[in-house]
């Protein structure tokens, strides 16, 4: 038996459709497209198992790349979860702890000169306060 993968599948169809279309080519067990749990909608893929090896490998040279609904579908044979190739996947991104580096909380306290006379502080503006609009 031979399991094939089909990918890029219209949203509208359904296991009876891909039953039909590769009936064409020889004796189909099974097939199924896989739809989501909580939408119940496709995830726009599907398996088709079929009995003869040939039928099959002819199936995937004749749909592989046809348009369907406007997508073109790709098929080829399924390979199990351990024989994929691995995804090369992002680096998560790290929180950064420049702010906990700043807090320095074992630092002595500033000690402050008895001269503050001297020193000119500088004048901020003042903050001027609007009113808020009025929603409607």
């Amino acid at each position: 038996m031979t399991n094939i993968f089909i990918a890029n599948l219209d949203f509208g169809i359904t296991s009876e459709d891909l039953k039909a279309t590769f009936s064409q080519f020889g004796e189909v067990t099974y097939a199924h497209v896989v739809y989501d749990n909580k939408t119940k909608k496709s995830k726009g893929f599907g398996y088709v198992e079929m009995e003869n090896s040939d039928q099959a490998i002819q199936a995937i040279e004749a749909l592989n790349g046809l348009d369907v609904n406007g997508r073109a579908i790709d098929v080829k044979i399924a390979s199990p979860k351990g024989n994929r190739p691995t995804k090369v996947s992002k680096p998560k991104k790290e929180f950064s702890t420049q702010r906990n580096e700043r807090q320095d909380f074992s630092r002595k306290p500033r000690e402050y000169s008895k001269s503050t006379s001297s020193t000119v502080k500088e004048e901020q503006p003042k903050r001027v306060m609007r009113p808020r609009r009025k929603r409607l």
